[in-house]
């Protein structure tokens, strides 16, 4: 499989009523450059792709790739209803200067295998950009089998997956299964799972906790690569207990608004930017608040 380290699902930097916040934007994706990343992904979940309007993912992706300037991947999240939808998404994303192509399985309604091939082959068919599929079932209500993974994999314009199943079984032997696949990249969707899934072979990961503090992720990929397991795995537990608080919150107030709190606090206490959240998003109360402050220091804390 092809390397390519952390890549990072950038929060989108706005004010409370929506409107773009683009050198917020920009300061972001330098404090993740100078952290070490790999690559930007725009209009993802953690940058609620599907709530901005398109022409605002449009200004978001340009902006990006005006500040990137070529200097690493930029992927963008072409998720929609349809194959119609995506299409047109990759398109305008492309003109925008993405390089990749991601999408999930359409929404709203529900699918087998043979209809999720059917949509991502005609998707890769049409797809100005290269597509890297996005399995988060959590939000589409469909896993990928293996079987399936592999057969996408064989079309030309399919270069990679992101896994966010959580089925660390699953994606082992998605590692075995990909590699005789050179240029192909397999990335670890999930936190608590880096680690283990950069010392099988995987690409990287794409992760949205990393703007808790991008170092100690890029420094598990560092480790890695240099051989040194010992200090992965004491960065990778830090960052287990940073999740800790977050699935702690989440299972107690399941809001998605409650990860961008966390977000938010930490990019506004770095001076990153000044803010992530929407008008709608309810205020997070004093625990959420204390939760989040402790998942960032035990970030901190590892390095």
């Amino acid at each position: 499989m092809n390397d390519l380290g952390p890549v990072v699902p950038i929060a989108t930097p706005c004010k409370l009523n929506g409107e773009l916040d683009l050198p917020g934007l920009r300061s972001l994706i330098q404090e993740m450059i100078d952290a070490g990343a790999a690559g930007i992904f725009v209009a993802g979940s953690t940058g609620r792709g599907p709530w901005f309007s398109q022409s605002d993912r449009a200004r978001i992706c340009a902006s990006a790739a005006e500040y990137l300037n070529g200097s690493m991947p930029l992927l963008a999240g072409c998720m929609s209803s349809g194959v119609p939808g995506m299409v047109e998404n990759a398109r305008v994303m492309a003109d925008n200067g993405a390089t990749i192509a991601i999408a999930t399985v359409p929404g709203y309604f529900h699918y087998n295998q043979t209809e999720v091939e059917k949509i991502y082959m005609d998707f890769a068919d049409k797809s100005p950009l290269p597509v890297i599929v996005y399995d988060i079932p959590e939000f589409t209500n469909v896993q990928f089998s293996n079987d399936l993974v592999l057969r996408l994999a064989a079309h030309g314009n399919i270069i990679g997956f992101k896994d966010s199943s959580a089925d660390f079984e699953r994606f082992k032997r998605l590692v075995e299964a990909l590699e005789d696949y050179p240029d192909y990249y397999l990335m670890q969707g999930k936190e608590n799972l880096i680690a283990d899934s950069l010392k099988l072979g995987a690409s990287g990961f794409i992760v949205s906790m990393i703007h808790l503090d991008p170092r100690p992720f890029v420094e598990i990929y560092r480790a890695i690569k240099r051989g040194d397991i010992e200090r992965a795995m004491l960065l990778q537990e830090s960052i287990n207990q940073a999740m800790k608080m977050l699935r702690g919150s989440i299972e107690r107030r399941p809001e998605s608004s409650t990860l961008f709190h966390f977000l938010n606090i930490a990019l506004k206490e770095r001076g990153v930017c000044d803010n992530v959240l929407l008008s709608h998003d309810d205020a997070a109360p004093d625990w959420v608040i204390e939760n989040a402050r402790k998942a960032i220091q035990l970030c901190a804390n590892a390095l």
